[in-house]
Formats: structure tokens, C-alpha cells, sequence
């Protein structure tokens, strides 16, 4: 899934083009993901003392599509994918897909020939990982 969390404002004063306003912004939001990922795991004691709280599953009783994807990415970031595929597989591929954001990006900025390639291949695989979150959750509702 794309992530684009820096204010439109601040990319506007950057690029003036709205294809590389939303390369930037996926470019900088994917990499203060990543940074954080690896931050914050050094302030917490351990992944499996965080507690457990979604309020879909407290309302609904069923876990949500997205339960256990922090988890994960804490666990990516640990380097136990073992642990990460238990907690939530489409968390691996979220990491993965994030990392690949910021050469992927980079290169649409640089190279004007890319943007679209990479826009459009990007929208399709944010497509799949939400399919596989979906796919995911409703593997877990079953078994």
C-alpha cells in the first residue's frame, strides 16, 4: 500500500508537477516508515509484551484484517520472518513493498520516462497486498 502522510503543502513548494508531488510524497512518507520501524523497536522491551488491543475484534469478536501487521513489521525488522509470518504474512509483504517504494520512487524522480510505469505498477501492487490482507484475514476467520 502506497503511504503518503507528508502534507500536500509541503511537496507543493518542491515539485510543481502532481505525478512527481506524489512520487516525493510516497518517496518520504515510505522512508520515515522505515525509519521508524527501525527506531522503534529499540524503545520497546519486546514485541510479544505489547498488548493486544483492535477494536474491530473487542466490538465485532473477530480479528480485523489488519491484526497483527505491527507485530510483524517489528518482527520484519528483527530479523525473525518465522515470527513475522505468524503474526501476519501480508506484514512481510507490506516491508517489503515500502522498501521497494524508495528506489522505485527515486527513480521516477530522476528518470521522467518511469513516472507512469511506476505509478501504474505501484497502484497494482497496493492492489494485491490489500487483496492479500483480505485473503488473509478471512484464512484466519476459517481456521
Amino acid at each position: 500500500m502506497e503511504i503518503a502522510i507528508i502534507p500536500r503543502f509541503i511537496i507543493r513548494k518542491i515539485f510543481q508537477d502532481d505525478l512527481k508531488q506524489i512520487h516525493a510524497n510516497i518517496l518520504l512518507s515510505s522512508l520515515l516508515v522505515i525509519i521508524a520501524l527501525l527506531i522503534a523497536p529499540i524503545y520497546s522491551a519486546n514485541i510479544a509484551s505489547m498488548p493486544h488491543f483492535c477494536l474491530f475484534e473487542k466490538v465485532l469478536h473477530i480479528p480485523c484484517p489488519g491484526c497483527g501487521i505491527t507485530r510483524s513489521l517489528f518482527s520484519v525488522v528483527r530479523g525473525n520472518l518465522f515470527l513475522a509470518w505468524h503474526y501476519n504474512p501480508a506484514g512481510l509483504l507490506l516491508f517489503f513493498f515500502t522498501l521497494f517504494q524508495i528506489p522505485a520512487r527515486i527513480t521516477a524522480l530522476k528518470y521522467e520516462n518511469t513516472s507512469e510505469l511506476i505509478f501504474n505498477g505501484s497502484r497494482k501492487i497496493s492492489f494485491f497486498l490489500l487483496l492479500s490482507l483480505v485473503l488473509v484475514w478471512m484464512l484466519k476467520l476459517i481456521y
